[in-house]
């Protein structure tokens, strides 16, 4: 048997640490293999319980569609029971009285047919009905001159133009039986700006009050300041009627002429009451609920 010589030995030692060296890299990569089988794991239990999760989310979905056509259905229902109601509590409230209506805006808007159909189911008698262009009323665009030429008020500011055209629209509601429209307002309707029908024939033509539509968007025309004061200053009942939050109390604040933003049932039995001169019983049965 041979001897062991520094060859052997520098070669058991070798394959000894190779040894180790292979031990450790089979521990380093069996760690591996079990960290990545142990986030596959957690990766499908996370996939199993999202699952779970949107399964449950789909059914409170079905559920809460559910829920919420029916509480649709009870809303309609609801809202048809107010407009009942509302028109129970103005039935005949303007019986006898003729009631103009100017519309600033489209007279074809939902708030104008409303207040078309709330009058009619208080019995008020028609009176004129205007309908003002947005642009007119605004005095925007090309309006200041053309309404200036129509009115012939060439050169007129801003301030004396909406003057002019608050004064044909009034001159409009309160023409005698008979006569001739004033030249504004054949001046003004020949260029769109204004439709204008007279009241029928029966009875005396003068309205007894004027509903102001406002059909166009938020804020105040150009010319609602001059309009109320001149609709005041002619003497007639006037009540304002807009869509809630429409940025016009202001301008009817300053006149002392009342707005009611129409926005549920009650407001509109608070038009047609205000309308029927009744605006003082209904403020005190207001304060009596305060």
């Amino acid at each position: 048997m041979g001897r062991a010589g520094p060859l052997g030995l520098r070669y058991h030692l070798v394959t000894l640490v190779a040894v180790f060296l292979a031990l450790g890299v089979g521990i380093l990569i069996g760690a591996g293999l079990l960290d990545d089988r142990t986030l596959l794991e957690r990766q499908q239990a996370l996939i199993r319980a999202l699952q779970r999760d949107f399964a449950t989310l789909r059914q409170d979905t079905a559920h809460l569609r559910s829920e919420n056509r029916r509480l649709s259905a009870e809303l309609a229902r609801y809202g048809q029971a107010q407009q009942a109601l509302a028109s129970l509590a103005v039935e005949g409230r303007l019986s006898g009285r003729r009631v103009a209506v100017v519309v600033l805006g489209d007279p074809d808007a939902p708030l104008a047919r409303d207040a078309a159909r709330l009058l009619q189911a208080a019995a008020a008698r028609p009176g004129p009905r205007l309908a003002v262009d947005p642009g007119l009323a605004r005095l925007s665009g090309p309006w200041p001159e053309v309404a200036a030429a129509a009115l012939g008020m060439p050169g007129a500011d801003p301030g004396r133009l909406a003057q002019g055209v608050a004064q044909a629209l009034v001159a409009a509601l309160t023409l005698p039986a008979g006569a001739d429209a004033p030249a504004g307002v054949e001046g003004l309707a020949a260029v769109g700006g204004l439709t204008w029908q007279p009241a029928p024939g029966d009875g005396p033509p003068r309205p007894d009050a004027v509903i102001l539509i406002h059909a166009a968007g938020g804020g105040s025309e150009a010319i609602l300041a001059p309009l109320l004061d001149a609709l005041e200053g002619a003497g007639l009942t006037v009540v304002g009627l807009a869509p809630p939050r429409s940025g016009r109390t202001e301008a009817y604040a300053r006149t002392g002429v009342p707005l009611v933003e129409a926005g549920s049932a009650a407001d509109q039995v608070t038009l047609i009451l205000t309308l029927a001169g009744q605006g003082e019983r209904l403020q005190g049965l207001e304060g009596d609920g305060s």
